[in-house]
């Protein structure tokens, strides 16, 4: 069996629209924030994943002073697939930091932030994941008239992405069986 999912363009528009604008903390021990406006451009690129820029401002901690940081543009590109973790198949997206382009700022501070920006975008790469084996497995027991007693399995076997410049489209691979049930659940 398999079950299609299909986000357009304009869908994933409507939930980057719900998210933004954002901040977050890059680090704690020198204190570095980062707050993202809107994206001025957010596109599919086909076979690729979804793109998306915009302008930030960060606040750079350095030996106590902070400095203010005014990030011009902005572009990352995340890109979709299918992976096992743990034993269970989710759905997880790559960011790659495809340009950063500051406002004044010294060659020597502007090659650190980028290096840091990096590490932050790395740091969150186990976060950026749907598991969607454990939201779309089913275990239900049949009703106790039927006998020989059965319980009803649905679970994600696999899945794949595919993205076009219009849509990304998740297909996730389910096996369904009737197994019998030694005792019936409570």
């Amino acid at each position: 069996m398999r079950l299609s999912a299909v986000l357009t363009k304009n869908d994933l528009l409507r939930a980057i629209e719900e998210i933004t604008p954002l901040d977050f903390e890059i680090s704690r021990r020198p204190r570095r924030t980062i707050s993202l406006g809107r994206p001025w451009h957010v596109e599919l690129v086909a076979d690729a994943g979804l793109r998306i820029a915009g302008s930030a401002r960060l606040r750079w901690e350095i030996a106590g002073l902070v400095i203010p940081v005014t990030v011009r543009a902005w572009q990352i590109l995340l890109v979709p697939f299918v992976a096992v973790r743990d034993g269970v198949h989710v759905l997880a997206f790559e960011p790659t930091l495809e340009h950063l382009d500051f406002k004044h700022i010294p060659g020597f501070l502007d090659e650190r932030i980028v290096e840091t920006v990096n590490e932050a975008i790395a740091a969150q790469r186990s976060k950026l994941v749907w598991n969607f084996s454990k939201t779309l497995a089913v275990h239900r027991a049949l009703p106790d008239k039927l006998t020989p007693h059965r319980c009803f399995d649905l679970s994600p076997a696999d899945g794949e992405v595919t993205v076009s410049t219009t849509e990304m489209a998740l297909t996730i691979h389910i096996d369904a069986n009737m197994a019998m049930s030694a005792r019936r659940p409570a």
